[in-house]
């Protein structure tokens, strides 16, 4: 899992984890389009940069960058917690 997407769903905050950019790209896309999430960006867990989201060229949030960064390193912790 090299993607993190992060989105907030009632104004709780979640992270998911996806192999493929394309996929976390189009979870952003139809959570917002169709399941009312409100995506924040996607973090890459190999190089560490976050991409805010953009919906049809537009920011959904403004959100800082680090807010992004650190719920996704969580989910990581966690998800490694879970696996030993």
């Amino acid at each position: 899992m090299r993607y993190i997407v992060v989105f907030a769903q009632q104004e709780i905050g979640y992270a998911v984890g996806f192999d493929d950019s394309a996929d976390a790209v189009d979870f952003l896309f139809w959570g917002y389009e169709e399941y009312d999430l409100i995506p924040y960006g996607i973090f890459d867990a190999l190089t560490g940069e976050v991409f805010p989201y953009e919906h049809r060229g537009e920011l959904v949030i403004d959100i800082d960058e680090e807010t992004i960064s650190r719920t996704a390193r969580d989910y990581l912790k966690a998800a490694i917690r879970q696996t030993t």
